[in-house]
């Protein structure tokens, strides 16, 4: 059983503690003159650290951490994890140990099928791997085990608006089950709005359309799916071990499991199969009466004349999930973390997800670690994360925040997260809370581009957009943060601000996303061959996480945040007028407090600005400026949590009720405005809500203390 007392032992030794409360403005004064010798005499800690990241060294790192399937709960993934253990250990680092939990994982069997009579008989499907019988069958985590039959009605993508859509066709979807696409929102959620409808199972397959032969050349000849492939994934909401949900998972701890573990688990069975194999399904519904929407493919919908036979069996077994956490201790506020993380558990051999990240942060630990063995130390204490099963529902690196929660609300500055690093090489992605944009900037203008046509990181992430998507952004797009990685905890259960970032395609998710065939093999051949755009992302993280742990005034933002909720409240505002209206919903206040939190933080910026260390013989006027930046997005934090999503507890930000893979902004006003049929007492209280966090946020950033 992992020792929990070990893991505090990095906030500090008594004499660091006491160098803090006594002397820490001689402490500030020596990092500066050290600095400023390093700047005169040689390269800095950042221009050391990029220098080394090596292309080869991530190739490297890809090629052995995707040679086997290594699946959460499996033995190659605890082998991966020692693995990573051993060389955070050789890089220096003051400690580096295994992070231990219980959790319920969701496995195949051989009991699943389809059955059904085709035009030459009956046809009995079962999941099966076409090219290696010693990886993970095909199979959705955390389906409902259950039996049904039913007639099939094709869903698109089982998006909202497509099954609304199938309503006002007049299509029924009562006790039907769907056939249903891959692409555009989160597997999960397609099961759930399909529940919702009252469909009672749902066959999943990648459309050749979407991700295969009807894009190019298939696999190996090409970069495109082949008909055999089929992609893997959990279907579940709640993210964690749901068997202990909202609390961490303790070896021989409480494991909720029956009539309790059924409230929070997915509601009907869920399968995935090859396209092969989807055509016959597909054949069943012989007209298409109603016409098919635009845009839809070439199918008919249905429903079908006749029914199908769904089994989908799983075996909920609990597992031992193992993080590896390696700390490098902080030389002047150790008590403060800057964290950065990815996830080590693949479906099958997962070159891209999570390897390509993995790989990456790897091999930016190693540059690091020369520094760190010669007695280098960071300002603030860096934790690096290895988190163990993300794929069957982001369990890992859940279980650590709700284990450590209390440390990490009043410790944790913020986290760096990377999954797979290069999906795709059009584009770069990121995802963030708006406090770290400017960051964000600075970091990709200092990076050079991994395309030559482009001056920098800075540059050729605006210009992507306009070469591939014909987007002119005047600044690059930060995109709202959803969930979907092991960032989710950390932002949604107590308030730590987050990035994402990966490249990925013009096209949406890479085309073998989950399937046998996202190798090493696919990635030098059609990814990134020469392993430049990882190189180059590993130095734009490597930026972001020096400056987050080494700047003496933190790198976040208040007026971007500020500016950020102004526009996406205007935007409400102004979207949903109708709504507001029809619901007689009072926005004034919150409107007004928006504008009040917008001047309070350039008041408050203007106040960081004028700082002066020498008149902070203390140290305690810039660690006041510094805890109001590292705090702001704990004021958005609402304990008891979204309306039905308790983990979910982010009132400015939070994944989108209908697809977890998306962020949405207000997420409690929006839901609840779209179901508020007539009653706006429950979206009131939303904007009750987000109005109080946003006279609470404006508050903590003011000098003033006041109970008025």
């Amino acid at each position: 059983m992992f020792d929990r007392l070990k893991y505090l032992k990095y906030i500090g030794t008594p004499k660091r503690l006491a160098l803090i409360a006594g002397g820490l403005a001689v402490v500030i004064a020596l990092i500066v003159v050290i600095a400023v010798v390093t700047k005169k005499d040689g390269p800095t800690i950042v221009e050391r650290v990029v220098k080394r990241i090596s292309s080869e060294g991530i190739r490297g790192n890809i090629k052995y951490f995707a040679e086997v399937p290594h699946p959460a709960g499996g033995q190659r993934n605890l082998d991966l994890g020692a693995e990573v253990k051993k060389r955070w250990e050789s890089y220096g680092f003051d400690d580096v140990f295994n992070n231990d939990y219980e959790v319920l994982l969701s496995l195949p069997t051989e009991e699943s099928y389809i059955k059904y009579e085709g035009n030459d008989g009956e046809v009995l499907y079962k999941p099966r791997n076409n090219e290696d019988s010693n990886i993970i069958p095909p199979f959705n985590a955390f389906s409902k085990n259950a039996k049904v039959t039913g007639q099939i009605v094709y869903v698109n993508y089982g998006r909202v608006e497509d099954l609304e859509k199938l309503k006002d066709l007049g299509v029924d979807l009562t006790d039907k089950i769907a056939i249903c696409r891959y692409g555009k929102i989160f597997r999960g959620s397609k099961a759930q709005n399909a529940h919702e409808k009252g469909m009672i199972g749902m066959i999943l397959y990648s459309d050749p359309a979407d991700s295969g032969s009807k894009r190019g050349k298939v696999y190996p000849n090409g970069q495109w799916l082949p008909d055999t492939g089929v992609q893997r994934g959990n279907v579940k909401s709640v993210k964690g071990d749901i068997s202990t949900h909202l609390f961490p998972s303790y070896e021989g701890g409480y494991h909720a499991s029956g009539d309790e573990l059924a409230k929070i688990a997915p509601k009907i069975p869920v399968i995935p199969i090859p396209y092969n194999d989807i055509k016959g399904i597909h054949q069943l519904i012989q007209t298409s009466t109603p016409e098919t929407p635009e845009g839809w493919g070439d199918y008919n919908i249905g429903p079908s004349t006749k029914s199908i036979e769904l089994n989908v069996k799983t075996n909920d077994t609990l597992a031992l999930c193992r993080n590896i956490i390696g700390v490098i201790n902080g030389e002047v506020e150790p008590d403060r973390y800057v964290l950065i993380g990815v996830h080590r558990d693949a479906w099958i051999h997962g070159a891209v997800d999570p390897v390509s990240g993995m790989a990456t942060i790897l091999e930016i630990s190693r540059a690091l670690g020369e520094d760190v063995k010669k007695g280098w130390r960071p300002r603030r204490t860096i934790i690096f994360a290895s988190w163990d099963a993300e794929e069957p529902g982001i369990m890992g690196s859940f279980e650590f925040v709700e284990d450590f929660m209390v440390s990490l609300k009043h410790k944790a500055v913020a986290y760096i997260n990377m999954d797979s690093a290069a999906g795709g090489i059009q584009m770069l992605k990121m995802k963030s809370t708006p406090n770290m944009i400017s960051l964000l900037y600075k970091a990709a203008s200092e990076t050079g581009s991994p395309k030559p046509s482009y001056k920098n990181m800075y540059d050729f992430w605006i210009g992507a957009e306009k070469e591939y998507n014909d987007k002119d952004y005047e600044l690059p797009l930060v995109q709202l943060i959803g969930s979907g990685s092991d960032y989710t905890a950390f932002l949604q259960e107590i308030g730590v601000s987050c990035v994402d970032f990966a490249y990925k395609s013009n096209y949406g998710t890479y085309p073998t996303y989950h399937t046998q065939y996202d190798t090493y093999k696919w990635l030098s051949t059609y990814g990134d061959q020469n392993f430049t755009y990882h190189k180059y992302l590993g130095d734009f993280a490597a930026r972001t996480l020096l400056s987050l742990a080494n700047d003496e005034m933190l790198p976040l933002s208040a007026v971007d945040y500020a500016n950020k909720i102004k526009e996406l409240t205007d935007s409400l505002m102004e979207g949903n007028k109708a709504e507001i209206e029809a619901l007689d919903l009072d926005m004034a206040g919150m409107s007004t407090l928006t504008e009040e939190f917008v001047a309070a933080a350039k008041e408050f910026a203007e106040h960081a600005s004028a700082y002066s260390k020498s008149d902070d013989e203390s140290g305690l006027a810039l660690r006041n400026i510094n805890d109001k930046l590292m705090l702001m997005d704990r004021q958005f934090i609402h304990e008891q949590g979204l309306p039905d999503r308790p983990s979910f507890r982010h009132l400015i930000f939070a994944p989108s009720s209908t697809n977890t893979y998306a962020g949405s902004a207000f997420p409690g006003i929006g839901d609840e405005m779209k179901r508020a049929q007539g009653d706006p007492k429950a979206t009131q209280k939303q904007i009750g809500l987000v109005t109080a966090k946003l006279e609470a946020v404006t508050r903590s950033i003011s000098d003033e203390v006041s109970f008025s």
